[in-house]
């Protein structure tokens, strides 16, 4: 069986989901969280999108990003991942795989479909039991958008959507 094509809408932004390979907690290690906020950072400015919110989970990430240059969402996710990956296994002197095959994409539909689709990774890392409220849990974006008294994360900027 082929791979199913992706439908892409230009101008439109994306709910993205990818698996670490074998749900393997990469991201339990902080460090790690560090080096893919830096990749995320610097495609943002090579592959022109805008990053609305973020959520970096043990062994998942969920991305909000808007493409608005030349390339479409699944180049986005192909030039992450595997810039991550060759970053991990070089620090770690390993090889292989950290990422599964492919992601789940959904397209936001409107305003209140990207405030729940916010919502729902920003509560994340809550269902998980890795934080007892959103403000908690330094590896996603709801400091970005919240006063919160704890510190937002200074390695990556949030391209705040005008509702």
């Amino acid at each position: 069986m082929g791979n199913i094509k992706r439908y892409y809408e230009t101008n439109a932004a994306y709910f993205l989901t990818t698996n670490t390979e074998s749900n393997l907690p990469v991201f339990s290690d902080t460090k790690n969280c560090k080096i893919l906020l830096v990749t995320l950072e610097y495609f943002k400015l090579v592959l022109d999108y805008r990053l609305y919110g973020f959520c970096i989970m043990p062994n998942h990430l969920h991305l909000v990003i808007h493409p608005f240059g030349t390339y479409n969402f699944s180049y986005i996710m192909k030039m992450i991942k595997g810039s991550f990956t060759r970053k991990l296994n070089k620090a770690s002197g390993k090889t292989g795989k950290i990422w599964q095959k492919g992601f789940y994409d959904e397209r936001i539909r409107d305003e209140l479909h990207l405030l729940k689709v916010l919502e729902y990774i920003h509560n994340n890392p809550l269902k998980a039991g890795l934080a007892m409220e959103p403000e908690e849990y330094i590896f996603s974006s709801y400091s970005h958008y919240f006063q919160t008294a704890h510190r937002t994360n200074q390695i990556i900027e949030i391209d705040k959507p005008v509702l």
